[in-house]
């Protein structure tokens, strides 16, 4: 009962917060006080009103209100598409985006199209984009794979991006493997597999030496701000 309590009070504080941010207008503080009510209906309309259209999409799909999420999404890629500095990465995780909205929405000739040029723009970026951008391309690949409930798509894009970000130890390898991994773990063997790779990256040490190291980075970075 005092957990429960306790949750209680914090939605409820969350959700002051909440209407405080916005009677100040300030949408995605907003917006962040309503999922940490757990209140995600109200979540998304503060990320419309602050522009964040990719994460009020992919709310909107999670709600299954699938045809304000093709509207969000195609406002999302018209928005890219007038901001010669929007990048080529944003525009593939909109199309996806409107991908998954018009499948759901049953739609699959239109869906079917979309996802095809979100391929393309895929293909584009990862002969001219960074690995770290290539990274993330492949990773939007997998959450779409992930709403879809396609397995192949999802070790697919996972896979890219473990190449994407290099053979080498990084935190951006790690985080990616472990979503990745969380991911397939009804595949036993998959599972299997990856878990035996991760083991033979780096020894946990090294883990915790570059942990370390980054976080001194950022402590100096800090003070000299």
């Amino acid at each position: 009962m005092e957990n429960i309590s306790k949750n209680l009070l914090k939605s409820e504080l969350w959700r002051r917060a909440a209407r405080h941010f916005d009677k100040a207008c300030l949408h995605p503080e907003c917006a962040a006080a309503w999922i940490a009510a757990g209140d995600e209906d109200e979540a998304i309309d503060a990320l419309i009103e602050a522009g964040d259209r990719g994460r009020a999409t992919q709310l909107l799909i999670k709600a299954k209100r699938y045809k304000e999420a093709a509207e969000q999404a195609r406002l999302w890629l018209e928005e890219v598409a007038e901001v010669p500095k929007r990048k080529l990465e944003e525009e593939i995780r909109a199309l996806l985006s409107l991908a998954a909205a018009l499948h759901f929405e049953q739609q699959p000739d239109q869906a079917q199209t979309t996802y095809s040029t979100a391929c393309e723009k895929l293909s584009q970026a990862t002969e001219n984009s960074y690995p770290l951008t290539n990274g993330r391309n492949w990773e939007a690949l997998a959450a779409y794979g992930v709403l879809l409930k396609r397995p192949d798509l999802i070790r697919l894009g996972y896979e890219k991006a473990l190449v994407a970000y290099g053979r080498s130890f990084n935190l951006q390898r790690l985080r990616c493997a472990g979503e990745y991994l969380e991911k397939i773990a009804d595949d036993i063997y998959l599972s299997k597999e990856l878990k035996e790779r991760l083991a033979g990256w780096q020894p946990q040490s090294s883990m915790k030496r570059e942990r370390e190291r980054l976080w001194q980075a950022l402590s100096e970075f800090t003070e000299k701000a």
